[in-house]
């Protein structure tokens, strides 16, 4: 049996609604990120964690700043909501630019993977 991961998951042409989004990426993220910070790791370690065990790399997201904003949002609030007593206000914002900087870079790939001619 072969499994395959998607280089890049595309909803309705290239956009995933933010609905989608909530659901597949940002509750995703903040349950990973939440099950490390509880258990004992700290937030780098933790937002990496959640990075790769989530969609947040693979998903192309509209070009709208609005759409991240409102993605961390959710993504933040559940992240409150269930180890919001592990994670200090300093954290959160730094997981804020590591969540957005990792969306803009998993909705650009091709500005920032290396370019290999065929010989």
């Amino acid at each position: 049996m072969l499994l395959t991961a998607p280089i890049k998951t595309y909803a309705v042409e290239g956009n995933i609604d933010l609905t989608s989004a909530q659901t597949s990426v940002g509750k995703r993220f903040a349950k990973v990120f939440c099950e490390a910070k509880t258990g004992g790791v700290n937030s780098e370690t933790a937002s990496e964690y959640a990075l790769n065990n989530t969609y947040l790399k693979f998903v192309a997201f509209p070009d709208d700043k609005q759409y991240l904003d409102d993605l961390w949002a959710f993504t933040s609030k559940t992240i409150n909501e269930n180890c919001g007593d592990f994670v200090d206000l300093d954290e959160i914002e730094e997981l804020e630019i590591f969540f957005k900087e990792e969306g803009i870079i998993a909705s650009n790939r091709e500005l920032y993977l290396p370019a290999f001619e065929n010989n």
